[in-house]
């Protein structure tokens, strides 16, 4: 897979890229060296309760 083919499955919604997949336009290989290469971003998120947003 060619890095410009990565960025634009990056840019696809994970419902489009099961079909890709489901279709053999993507291979589940290729998909899972692409998910691979995301950054983990959890150290970014913010925990909250649905109680917080009532006051």
């Amino acid at each position: 897979m060619s890095p410009k083919t990565d960025a634009e499955l990056l840019d696809l919604d994970k419902r489009i890229l099961s079909r890709k997949v489901l279709l053999g336009e993507v291979s589940e290989k290729d998909l899972q060296n692409l998910l691979k290469k995301i950054p983990d971003s959890a150290d970014n998120a913010e925990e909250i309760s649905p109680d917080d947003n009532e006051k």
